[in-house]
């Protein structure tokens, strides 16, 4: 089953964001008002994503643990390429070395 995240930016637009089983995402909302350059899109009101970002960061979601790649426009939105992201949100074993300058332990 695809992962699916409804993103609602700071005008109220809601924007979804569909995880496809080739591991790139399907984003659609209404894309009237935007601006778009080499390497990001910036819908009026959010979210912006650019490349090499984090999607995750963006959309508030760990499912889409995804660095962005490319973006290409479809039919039905735009396809954000992605690759994964090789670090695990949830390790924080290098806050157990006690030899780093602010480490928890």
């Amino acid at each position: 089953m695809s992962k699916i995240r409804h993103y609602l930016n700071r005008y109220g637009d809601t924007y979804i964001f569909t995880k496809l089983k080739d591991g790139n995402v399907l984003w659609e909302g209404d894309f009237e008002y935007m601006r778009a350059g080499d390497n990001f899109i910036d819908p009026s009101g959010g979210p912006y994503l650019a490349i090499g970002q984090m999607l995750s960061h963006a959309i508030n979601d760990t499912d889409f643990n995804l660095i962005i790649e490319g973006f290409t426009n479809t039919e039905n939105g735009i396809l954000i390429q992605t690759k994964p992201n090789k670090v695990d949100p949830d390790d924080f074993t290098h806050l157990m070395d006690k030899h780093i300058i602010g480490g928890i332990i």
